[in-house]
């Protein structure tokens, strides 16, 4: 069973919940949450699934919702993120900056606002799947790429990438 950021709340330290209620704090008087799309790819691309909607929503994002059986390409298109997020089934974040041409080649994909305006981000791939990152450092890793002028806490580099066009 994997952990989720609601059971991980339990078993946060002081300092643990401080930096969360940071995020929070700053956040406190903002009224529209960015959609925030979290997908692994940039292959075959997949929903990253509930577990990043909840990191999502922790930092300060609307998660976008993928419809069961609806093709992630529909779903991207129709409701059209504010911010993209790919997380790489392996490699670093720069190893993968190759494949991104491919991507932007898919139907209606130049369109979307992420991608007029630059909000296409990588992240490494064992962001989500090391054991080495809690719930906080990964909320604080995608506050930062939401919020890039409320928050630097030094993952961009060392834990994601923006993709510039």
């Amino acid at each position: 069973m994997q952990n989720t950021p609601d059971s991980y709340m339990l078993q946060l330290t002081e300092y643990q919940r401080e930096r969360l209620e940071l995020i929070e704090h700053k956040l406190k008087f903002v009224s529209e949450k960015p959609v925030v799309a979290c997908i692994e790819g940039p292959g075959n691309l997949i929903p990253a699934g509930l577990y990043m909607d909840e990191l999502v929503a922790l930092a300060g994002g609307a998660g976008l919702a993928f419809p069961d059986g609806q093709d992630v390409y529909s779903t991207i298109n129709e409701q059209n993120p504010d911010i993209i997020v790919i997380i790489p089934e392996e490699g670093s974040a720069v190893s993968n900056l190759g494949l991104m041409p491919a991507l932007l080649q898919n139907p209606g994909f130049g369109d979307l606002k992420a991608v007029k305006n630059n909000r296409l981000y990588l992240v490494d791939s064992d962001f989500y799947t090391a054991e080495k990152l809690d719930v906080v450092d990964k909320t604080e890793l995608l506050a930062e790429i939401i919020y890039p002028k409320q928050f630097i806490f030094g993952y961009e580099g060392a834990g994601w990438i923006k993709f510039e066009m």
